[in-house]
Order: C-alpha cells, then structure tokens, then sequence
C-alpha cells in the first residue's frame, strides 16, 4: 500500500526577508512624530534620528584607577561587579593601561577601612568649631533687606512632582527668565526642554537631578543618567547619595557612588543630597558632607523634599562647617524655603544656593498658577 505524499515544506524565507519582518514589529522611538504602520517590505531606518550617548566613563574604567594586587583591596559597593576568576586574567593588562585624566584632583575609590577614621576625625574637628560663636557674613548677597539680581541668581527654580507637564515646565522656564534665576531642576525627562528654552538665556541654565528622589537606584545607573540628562543640555547635576547604604555605616559605597557620578560628569558640578530629615544625628550629617566633598561633588545640599522635613537654619550652618576646609565647596537649602525672609535665613546661616519652587513669591511677585499641578491638594516645600 502506498504511502500518501508528504505536503511540501515551507521555503525558509531569506534573511533580508526576515529581517524586514522584524523591522515591521519595531517603533520609532522620536515621539514627536506620529508612529508610522509598516509593511513587511518596508524597513526603519538604519540610523536612529537621536544622538546615542556613548557608555558613562565610569563604568569603562572604574578599575583603571584601582590597584589590582588582591581582588580584597576592591571596594564593594558602587554598583560595579568585580568577579575573582576574571581578577588574575587581566591583571597584567589593566596594570599596564594608563589611567584616564581627571578633570579634578579626587582622590582614587578608597575602603570603609580607610575611610572610617577620617570620618571620625572629621566629626570630632567640626563639632568642636560648632561650638566657638563663629561670625559668618555672606557675600554672595549685595542687600540683605530686599530681593535683588544677586539674591535671584542665587535660586534653583524647581519643579520636580512626578505630574509636571510640558506646559507647566515652560511656565517654570518663563519665570526663571522674567526673575533671573540660576537655573531651572527638573528631572531628567524634561532636560531637554528646558535647555533649549534657556538656549539664549545664559545667566539660567537647565539643572537635573538624578537617581532622584530615593537615591537607591544603583551607581551605573545614576552614571548613565546624568550622562543622559548632560547630553540633553543640563549644566547642573543634583544627585541623591544612597541613603540605606549611608545608614548603616557602608561609607566605602557611598564614596565609590558619588565618585563615580563624579567622573560621569566630565565637569558638569555636581550637588549631592544628603537628606537631612532621614539622617537623625549632627554626625551623620557631618560625615555625609565630608564624603561627598572628598570624593569630588561640588555642593551638598539639605533636601529632596520629599521624605519630610527641610532645610532649617541649624542644618545649613552644619554643613558648611562640614565643608568649609574642601577649597570650593559650597552648600544648597533645599526643602520648605517659601518666602524672602526664609530664603536670607539660609543665606546667612551659610547657603550659596536655594533650591525652591516659590522663587517667584521670594522675589516678591505672583506666581502663576500651575493647573492639575497639585497645589490645591498640598503646599510645596521642595
């Protein structure tokens, strides 16, 4: 009996063919553009229309820096693996590699080891000039008795709720040109925006925070971040330093972190918060300052805003003790700072900079108001 023939197979389609098939699937990522429906035979393009932005440094070449005797001298922490069996295979290879030039003199990633009794040396030396009556007299203000050019170019006009609409960002943008503000925060997804609105406006530039506002994301990504949001025109970067690991003494993570921000940010100052509302005592306050500063950001600012609380006057005092011995480094109040007389507050306890979104009512005008961006339901303190 014979067998019944076999259908024929399917042809294999031809890897153009397939290809194309695929390519049909994808969509165009500029969604300024209506999303095109394609046909099997028609092909995205073969360059995307968007700049891509090369891998952050410090992912690279974060080993670059370290001494690789002994895969124990590495430091844990700053969201880099670092496997064993890979060490001794390139040892050689990474010892002979000379190391990338840094664009300020931060010293290399060190150990909780290393870092722990200068911490606590540090804290013992500023807790003891807290207590001296100390006169400080600001100079970035020309008056201290009105709103003036200098007290507006002393102001981050802020924006950060996660409701922010493009609309509401220009608003932000128009009053910062109108008052003469230094920046404009955002978050990283409206960099963009607000850069080219400030494009002909240099005495305001575009700010961004990053790993923004918990600070838990990892290290590669904070980097990779603030290399997006420095592509998209920011001239400032705020960064949140990893509360957790901070708290329970892991200060070899919180260094390696900001460093490595640091050095993903070719230049750009970088400002770390603190978070003084989650940071119970005058020393974890003081060494959170001190780590920063050493590992190269060129602020330390109070607040997210939020996570509770705010600037007060005795925190910014603090601080810039805790810094005032790192040449340039600077303090921003962040945080429920809603008026003039607030604002001066800072400024004379010791703060260069004033991150706030009721810029406008400090320098004595009317805010417009932001519809649906949340006012009505709570009153903003970041």
């Amino acid at each position: 009996m014979s067998s019944k023939p076999q259908p024929p197979l399917p042809s294999v389609p031809s890897s153009s063919s397939s290809s194309s098939a695929a390519s049909s699937s994808l969509r165009p990522l500029n969604p300024t553009k209506p999303i095109p429906i394609f046909t099997p035979a028609q092909r995205l393009p073969s360059k995307p229309s968007f700049p891509i932005p090369p891998p952050p440094l410090p992912i690279q070449n974060f080993f670059n820096h370290l001494t690789l005797s002994s895969p124990s001298i590495i430091p844990k922490g700053a969201g880099l693996h670092h496997y064993p069996h890979q060490h001794h295979q390139h040892q050689h290879q990474h010892q002979q590699q000379k190391p990338i030039s840094m664009q300020s003199t931060v010293p290399e990633p060190r150990t909780n080891e290393e870092l722990t009794p200068l911490i606590d040396a540090h804290i013992a030396k500023v807790l003891e000039d807290l207590k001296a009556s100390e006169e400080y007299t600001p100079e970035i203000v020309d008056d201290l008795t009105k709103p003036t050019e200098k007290l507006a170019q002393t102001i981050d006009h802020t924006l950060l709720k996660p409701e922010a609409t493009e609309d509401q960002i220009k608003v932000l943008c128009e009053e910062a040109i109108e008052h003469g503000f230094k920046s404009c925060c955002i978050n990283p997804s409206h960099a963009r925006l607000v850069s080219t609105t400030l494009s002909n406006t240099p005495q305001t530039i575009a700010c961004s925070v990053i790993g923004f506002p918990l600070g838990a994301t990892s290290t590669s990504s904070k980097c990779y971040e603030a290399s997006l949001a420095i592509l998209d025109g920011a001239k400032e970067i705020d960064m949140v330093l990893p509360i957790g690991q901070f708290l329970q003494s892991d200060y070899s993570y919180v260094y390696n972190d900001i460093f490595s921000v640091v050095r993903a940010a070719k230049g750009i100052p970088v400002k770390v918060i603190i978070e003084t509302s989650l940071l119970k005592t005058q020393e974890q306050k003081i060494a959170a300052c001190w780590i920063a500063a050493e590992a190269g950001a060129a602020w330390v600012k109070t607040s997210t805003g939020f996570n509770g609380g705010g600037a007060t006057v005795e925190d910014v005092r603090l601080m810039r003790l805790a810094v005032k011995d790192n040449e340039g480094v600077k303090v921003k109040a962040s945080g429920g700072v809603r008026n003039f007389e607030q604002a001066i507050g800072m400024i004379k306890a010791g703060a260069s900079r004033i991150g706030t979104s009721n810029g406008v009512a400090i320098m004595g005008g009317t805010p417009v108001k932001k519809e649906n961006s949340g006012e009505a339901k709570k009153e903003e303190s970041y």
